[in-house]
């Protein structure tokens, strides 16, 4: 079997043409519909859907940058006034860099300084009232500011239960179900 035969085997019946841009796959049906990834969308082309796709991903991209060069901005003694608000420890420039890597990686913590150095970023709330939490398993979730101040309280030495929470939205959301039972 070639492989121009072994690839025509795995298109589905009615997908005349398929490609891929940016790591998204394009389909058009014999009936003339757009899918990207197996959906179906409202776009006239597989070219408009390209440019659909190149678009979402400059916009991503471009959003990453200006939250990373807002983080970068920060005044180093902006930063450690938060950190001695908080510890009573010598802050060096590699602390400063330290917490502003972890507050820009977007990963849960019950720090206090990573709150409220999130908190300076105004692109960094998802939803208004909401800190959001990109996980391991890569999906975001969102809590409030009232759910992130009891974790802050109940977790502070917890770094095992910290960490479980850290791997999948299941495992953080298992952690909020026994905090309110």
């Amino acid at each position: 079997m070639f492989y121009s035969d072994f690839s025509k085997s795995l298109k589905k019946p009615n997908v005349v043409e398929s490609i891929r841009s940016y790591r998204q796959l394009i389909e058009r049906t014999e009936d003339g519909k757009i899918l990207i990834n197996g959906l179906e969308t409202e776009l006239q082309s597989i070219e408009e859907a390209r440019q659909y796709i190149k678009q979402d991903y400059i916009s991503h991209k471009l959003e990453e940058q200006i939250s990373k060069q807002t983080y970068e901005e920060l005044s180093e003694h902006t930063v450690a006034n938060i950190i001695k608000e908080y510890h009573d420890i010598k802050v060096t420039d590699t602390l400063i860099e330290n917490y502003i890597q972890l507050a820009s990686s977007n990963m849960f913590s019950v720090d206090p300084v990573v709150q409220d150095i999130r908190a300076l970023n105004k692109l960094d709330r998802l939803v208004e009232g909401k800190l959001h939490y990109v996980l391991n398993d890569n999906t975001i979730v969102a809590i409030s500011e009232h759910t992130q101040s009891r974790l802050n309280n109940l977790l502070q030495n917890q770094k095992e239960i910290i960490e479980y929470m850290r791997e999948s939205k299941e495992n953080f959301f298992h952690v909020l179900e026994q905090i309110e039972e």
